[in-house]
């Protein structure tokens, strides 16, 4: 498992989305309060956030957050309004590399996935690939869960949330034995609003929360595995549901 987090909303340097909450991400790496499995997440780290120039720019590291030299001088010099970020639990098989690390970033999606499907080498990821058109099977660097599931998003074609919705009935048509097991929080930006799942197969949903409108963070919204503090606006989503937010607009959470 890992802990994610993302933000859409008035320009926010980074440190101020990862670092200074009293329960942000940069902690829940090490003190997480909500981890169905593991207890920290040491296996890498990364953000991904929208440039300038429209175009998503992604740091990724495979050490723990709190060993990588660089995080001073990064939550000092970046800015955006949008951001994606993932402190990691490594599933055993998966290692840890830069390839591994996430967040993902591909065509216009800034892309964040907190779980694991069970056997995943052994099982779904042979019928994943033989899906994939040769495009987005070709982007693939890692062996991660995480990354085929953000090719197979992408080869829908589709807007995020039916892309997300699409991809979770898939699952489900396929790990429908007694014995599969997937957790599946999902979570794509593509600049206009946030989109996430907080799905499961065969077990407990992951933990996931929403804040519409955070006035300590310029009203902008919110998602993350764990309430970043204890402003009053943070709200659960329902298990088996999917969210679509953005600043200044209602959220829709419905079933997936």
């Amino acid at each position: 498992m890992c802990r994610i987090a993302a933000y859409l909303g008035p320009p926010l340097g980074l440190a101020d989305f990862l670092q200074r909450p009293p329960h942000s991400l940069y902690r829940q790496s090490w003190a997480p309060r909500e981890m169905l499995t593991a207890t920290v997440n040491a296996d890498g780290w990364g953000v991904a956030w929208r440039c300038e120039d429209g175009r998503p720019g992604v740091y990724r590291h495979p050490l723990p957050i709190w060993a990588d030299i660089n995080l001073d001088s990064l939550g000092r010099s970046l800015v955006s309004r949008e951001w994606v970020g993932n402190v990691r639990s490594a599933t055993t098989g998966l290692g840890t590399s830069d390839v591994n690390t996430q967040p993902f970033a591909a065509d216009n999606w800034l892309f964040t996935h907190n779980g694991y499907i069970a056997d995943f080498a052994a099982g779904l990821r042979r019928e994943l690939r033989a899906g994939l058109s040769p495009a987005f099977e070709a982007d693939i660097q890692g062996n991660t869960d995480s990354e085929y599931l953000f090719a197979w998003l992408r080869e829908q074609q589709t807007q995020p949330a039916d892309a997300l919705r699409q991809t979770v009935a898939w699952l489900r048509t396929r790990l429908d034995g007694d014995d599969d097991r997937a957790l599946l929080n999902l979570l794509i930006s593509d600049g206009e609003m946030l989109h996430a799942t907080r799905a499961a197969i065969g077990a407990d949903c992951p933990s996931l929360y929403f804040h519409q409108a955070h006035p300590d963070f310029g009203d902008g919204c919110l998602i993350a595995s764990e309430n970043l503090d204890d402003h009053p606006g943070w709200q659960p989503v329902p298990p088996q549901h999917q969210i679509s937010l953005a600043p200044g607009r209602a959220p829709t959470v419905e079933p997936c």
